[in-house]
């Protein structure tokens, strides 16, 4: 049994945990920097302002479980979760399990599940090493980024300061354009719904016809390959921020700085 508490938006504390999670959760931290939420906003906020290419990926247990495909477990296992059909992941999908590889590999910063249950890190590092990603390589976060972003008011201020051109993407699209265009940001395109990760390439060229400065996608494991095509391929920034889309709509309002 574990308790992860999620101490500050930068920051969490193991408060309960058996020897062997706790062990992997102090490998994890002392061999790895997670940025904190004002280490990644400022990355974004500069990207946006040089308009350079940025995308923030999250990884849960649905990227894992789709990265272990014949490469930690057996097809059976994998399938056996049978939430990631409504994450847009329809077992078997070898090759959607190497665009997500190819897309972690490439991403600016990755949100990492810090969480030492067995589908969540300890998948997460056994799919990389069998896919052969150096995470010391690349810039980390921790996954809940997207509501440490949120709720700390910073993603308001990326998406109000300087009015950018907002490209909202994913199930909720609409609900979520209406939502934030009701809160002066500047919706310029919507793309809805997404069909999961076959859908990708559709997005992505759709996407190559809109003007945009940033793009929100809310598109389960394809927001992943989403976010990672769109940054590298437009030179725009692309974030992954998942069920905030749903809580912005529960909550008929985006917190803004200040």
């Amino acid at each position: 049994m574990y308790i992860l508490w999620l101490q500050n938006p930068g920051s969490f504390e193991v408060l309960s945990l058996n020897r062997g999670d706790k062990a992997l959760m102090e490998r994890f931290l002392n061999e790895h920097r997670i940025l904190d939420v004002q280490e990644v906003y400022k990355l974004i906020k500069n990207a946006l302002d040089k308009r350079e290419k940025l995308s923030l990926v999250r990884i849960g247990d649905g990227e894992a479980l789709t990265l272990a495909q014949q490469a930690v477990l057996p097809i059976n296992e994998v399938k056996r979760n049978t939430f990631l059909s409504y994450a847009g992941v329809r077992i078997p999908d070898i090759t959607g399990r190497d665009m997500l590889a190819a897309s972690i590999r490439k991403a600016d910063i990755i949100g990492v599940p810090l969480n030492p249950a067995p589908y969540f890190l300890p998948l997460f590092l056994k799919a990389c090493k069998a896919h052969g990603i150096d995470l010391n390589s690349l810039k980390l976060t921790n996954a809940c980024i997207n509501y440490f972003l949120c709720n700390s008011g910073l993603l308001g201020a990326l998406l109000t300061e300087g009015k950018p051109r907002v490209l909202v993407i994913g199930n909720k699209g609409k609900a979520l354009a209406n939502l934030l265009q009701g809160q002066g940001i500047n919706i310029s395109g919507i793309i809805s719904p997404v069909y999961g990760l076959k859908d990708v390439n559709r997005v992505v060229r759709i996407a190559k016809g809109q003007n945009f400065d940033i793009a929100l996608s809310a598109s389960g494991v394809a927001a992943v390959v989403i976010c990672e095509r769109i940054a590298t391929g437009q030179k725009k920034v692309a974030l992954d921020i998942g069920h905030v889309a749903d809580m912005l709509i529960r909550n008929g309002q985006i917190k803004k700085k200040g």
